[in-house]
């Protein structure tokens, strides 16, 4: 762009939480998931306006890879509950896009860290320092920014990150965020490792809670981009030596095989109780009624999907006084759980990430992944499977529902960046 008047205008795509717009997409949805996402629903390519500094803390940065994530799926795909409490701390019309990297392209008076020029990943919580709040809340003191007190107050509209605060997403060649959610990409660091900080870190939060033993049998149930890195921080991070997943595809098995996991189960219900019983000589119990369940089983179970079923199926595999991590955000339904009780279970919701305490140290999960790269303990790049450009948005979130043809683990958007 060689003028302001050619920076005016830039593309973005926007969901809009407009009534004729969501009752045009779910109908269509429900024909065929495509539907979703075709010309007249919520979500479509608009020009706006080029970004500006909130204030002189703030950075403009220029796109280079944005990843598309789960929860951009679910809500493309209408399955957001009306009850849903965190809708407190979302806004519309919404840029999407919460994962993004890039160069920046220039600088508030008062940013002090940061240069045109950077390569940076960017943290997508718009906590106390972005949104201007001094002193910051009790939460963000204790780098807790996820948990921020702050969500509908301050400079910007109400929101808990980028992808769901009106005005601010990163499926768009430019973005502003504040220095603070910016951390520099080191030069032996390519861009398609940096975008996998956000996924990464989320699954390593999770560990975190788990707090794994090295000889224990950790299963991960859902073997897509935060069940494959949840397997690799598993192996080379928290060196456990016995990981065992649960997954849909051949595709999704060989590339847990291939990142350390022992062995893969792709079976559901009964049959996949009986098989991780097998596997490990557990003994079963058959009730009357229902599925099957035993007392001794995995000693920590990593849920990314978080749905009725496996929530039942992790609770019967799971053994007496074990601890299971969820993840995942499917809509709710009911399942039976007495042997939540039962077998006195621990079960713990696990959301993001932030300053975390690893190995004596406290440190941004973000810079954690950063240093895990730079010391070749990880390279998680391989999971990147397709790339587009945004004008492509129908045909990346075709890939992505579509899993089983396409092979889909990232899916990610590319931004020209010359």
């Amino acid at each position: 762009m060689n003028s302001n008047k050619e920076k005016s205008k830039i593309p973005a795509l926007l969901f809009e939480m407009k009534r004729f717009k969501l009752l045009k997409a779910f109908i269509r949805g429900k024909i065929n998931p495509k539907g979703f996402w075709k010309s007249g629903g919520p979500v479509s390519l608009k020009k706006i306006p080029y970004p500006k500094l909130v204030a002189e803390d703030w950075v403009i940065v220029k796109t280079v890879f944005c990843g598309i994530c789960g929860s951009d799926m679910t809500e493309l795909k209408l399955k957001g509950a009306l009850d849903n409490p965190i809708r407190s701390f979302i806004s519309f019309p919404q840029i999407m896009g919460h994962e993004p990297v890039g160069i920046i392209e220039s600088v508030g008076l008062k940013v002090k860290k940061f240069k045109k020029g950077d390569r940076v990943v960017i943290t997508p919580w718009f906590s106390c320092n972005p949104r201007g709040i001094l002193p910051v809340c009790s939460r963000c003191s204790l780098g807790d920014f996820k948990h921020c007190q702050n969500f509908q107050k301050g400079k910007i509209p109400v929101g808990m990150h980028l992808g769901v605060t009106r005005g601010y997403g990163g499926f768009s060649p430019y973005l502003t965020v504040h220095e603070s959610q910016c951390f520099l990409i080191p030069e032996n660091i390519l861009f398609e490792q940096a975008v996998l900080a956000d996924p990464f870190s989320v699954s390593f939060h999770s560990l975190l809670l788990l707090n794994p033993h090295p000889t224990s049998q950790i299963l991960v149930y859902g073997l897509g981009i935060i069940g494959l890195l949840t397997i690799l921080c598993l192996k080379n991070i928290f060196k456990v030596k016995h990981i065992i997943g649960i997954g849909r595809y051949q595709f999704q098995r060989d590339l847990a095989i291939e990142l350390g996991a022992e062995h893969v189960f792709l079976s559901s219900g009964n049959l996949l109780i009986e098989e991780i019983a097998a596997y490990n000589n557990f003994e079963l119990y058959t009730p009357n009624k229902g599925l099957k369940w035993m007392l001794d089983g995995v000693d920590g179970i990593v849920d990314t999907i978080a749905s009725a079923e496996t929530f039942e199926v992790g609770e019967r595999i799971l053994c007496t006084q074990g601890k299971l991590v969820f993840l995942g955000v499917s809509t709710p339904k009911r399942f039976e759980n007495t042997l939540h009780y039962f077998k006195e279970l621990e079960v713990i919701g696990s959301n993001a990430f932030g300053i975390e305490n690893f190995c004596d140290k406290s440190m941004h999960a973000f810079q954690l992944y950063l240093n895990f790269l730079s010391e070749g303990l990880i390279n998680p790049q391989m999971l990147i499977t397709h790339k587009f450009q945004l004008v492509q948005y129908r045909e990346a979130f075709d890939t992505l529902s579509n899993k089983g043809e396409s092979h889909a683990i990232k899916v990610v958007f590319e931004f020209n960046t010359d």
